[in-house]
């Protein structure tokens, strides 16, 4: 477990491999409003994959719902991301609220890829 999230409760599901099949079953646990989401994006990966002849498109589908479900089966980092995405995309929101927001974006991400094993930069 991430030291960010030692002092919160433990998380809904356990991060699952990084594999089409067990990222729909964990998405289908604890977001499954995006379960449709997750099929479209499939498809256009796959479609991507064959144009291109390359694994890459893959990859990135692979690696995004890693990291989604890393940030759902923590629903207060959920929540969290959510506010902070909010407020972004405010345009009355204050600069300080902004920059924070910003950071917690960062922070939460960062976070989420790491459990998920994905570098994200």
């Amino acid at each position: 477990m991430s030291k960010r999230h030692a002092e919160t409760r433990p998380p809904l599901i356990p991060q699952p491999l990084s594999t089409r099949d067990a990222l729909r079953q964990a998405v289908n646990q604890v977001v499954l409003a995006r379960l449709p989401v997750f099929d479209r994006d499939l498809g256009e990966a796959s479609e991507h994959a064959i144009q291109l002849s390359s694994i890459t498109p893959m990859r990135l589908f692979l690696e995004k719902w890693a990291t989604l479900v890393a940030i759902e089966r923590h629903p207060e980092q959920a929540r969290m991301m959510r506010e902070a995405e909010r407020t972004i995309a405010d345009p009355s929101a204050p600069e300080d609220a902004f920059r924070k927001a910003q950071a917690a974006v960062t922070r939460i991400l960062d976070t989420a890829a790491e459990e998920a094993g994905v570098a994200l930069w």
